[in-house]
């Protein structure tokens, strides 16, 4: 048990295919001689030319071995130098945040169940794993937090992959307890081919796809109806471009409704000023509009209750909360009927709401 479980731990908790511009007039394959020792150099070269961070691109990953092998990886943020990956196998998803500083590519974060969009970039770094360091010759090594050592061991190694046959960069990490685990990468693409144990007894996890398209993300929806009091959800989906505003995608799918028996939640002139997932207060969602969301109070008590309860039911739902906290302009909620009375926020409440079905 404990075996197969270190397993899926190696699996989701490396894989990574950040990187940032392509560097042009690279020379591959040179020789450089120090101490008399020939090694192969791509010079001219950084770590992050085998790394192009790609918007709007997900990676898809054929597995072979072990059911969470495969995975799909997509690019969430970008900000210069760094960026948020997102890796979704069918075990979990998994959030990287990935450097480039001082010759070194590097893990510096990550965080697994994370189902929901988040920008993560400026969150306290909690690591320094190194992926991939300058100068990009054969026989260059580090070591790795956790004490084991990793080398680049070839720039033209051979890999089939169902994506196509390439000449790779090939890097090769030995773990303490004796584990071996391959890495291919290529340039103006990435990660294309990862191989961990030994021959005969293999996991491997191979490049099969590279589309250019925004991620899919599915959630439930709440909004109130025109015909009686009370409210329905929907399962619906959100299409997430790389750095694209989360605020943004609420406020349209809160202000635009699938069927003209349902009430849109956001008035048109209503925006969404910040949402904030405050893990340190009973992993409350803080959602902040703008002062358009209090003439909702003018409609009446029953329809304030019921968008407030599709408001809440849907940032709930979507970051796995119990507990949104509402402010308008910085102000805690209050209304001639509602307020908010303590930091916890309003508390999800789905209870006897039904989906609804477009008709």
């Amino acid at each position: 048990m404990k075996k197969h479980l270190y397993i899926i731990a190696l699996l989701t908790l490396i894989l990574v295919i950040g990187g940032c511009q392509t560097s042009t007039g690279a020379k591959k394959n040179n020789t450089l001689n120090t101490s008399d020792q020939a090694i192969a150099l791509d010079e001219g070269v950084k770590a992050t030319d085998y790394y192009p961070f790609y918007e709007n691109k997900i990676y898809e990953y054929e597995g072979i071995g072990n059911e969470y092998a495969e995975q799909k990886v997509f690019v969430e943020f970008i900000d210069d130098n760094k960026a948020q990956l997102k890796i979704m196998n069918p075990g979990t998803n998994i959030i990287k945040i990935v450097e480039y500083k001082d010759g070194a590519l590097s893990e510096v974060y990550s965080e697994g169940e994370f189902y929901h969009i988040e920008n993560m970039l400026n969150v306290k770094a909690d690591k320094e794993n190194i992926i991939l360091k300058e100068p990009i010759a054969v026989g260059n090594s580090w070591s790795t937090e956790d004490g084991d050592t990793k080398e680049i061991t070839n720039l033209d190694k051979p890999i089939d992959t169902p994506y196509g046959q390439f000449k790779a960069l090939e890097t090769v990490t030995k773990y303490k307890d004796g584990g071996i685990e391959k890495e291919y990468y290529v340039k103006n693409i990435g990660l294309v081919a990862r191989i961990f144990g030994s021959e005969g007894d293999e996991i491997e996890t191979l490049l099969n796809s590279i589309e250019a398209k925004p991620l899919e993300h599915v959630s439930q929806f709440f909004y109130p109806l025109y015909s009686d009091v009370g409210s329905v959800y929907l399962e619906d989906k959100i299409l997430f471009y790389t750095n694209q505003s989360i605020e943004k995608l609420f406020e349209e799918k809160l202000k635009n409704v699938p069927s003209n028996e349902l009430i849109a939640p956001l008035a048109k002139d209503i925006k969404i000023n910040s949402i904030h997932f405050d893990r340190t207060n009973k992993w409350t969602v803080k959602v902040d509009f703008s002062k358009e969301l209090l003439m909702n109070t003018k409609e009446g008590t029953a329809l304030e209750s019921e968008v407030l309860k599709s408001i809440v039911n849907t940032f709930g739902k979507f970051y796995d909360s119990e507990r949104v906290y509402i402010s308008v302009n910085g102000v805690p909620y209050e209304s001639g009927h509602f307020a908010m009375e303590s930091e916890e926020g309003f508390l999800v409440d789905t209870e006897g709401i039904e989906e609804f079905v477009i008709k």
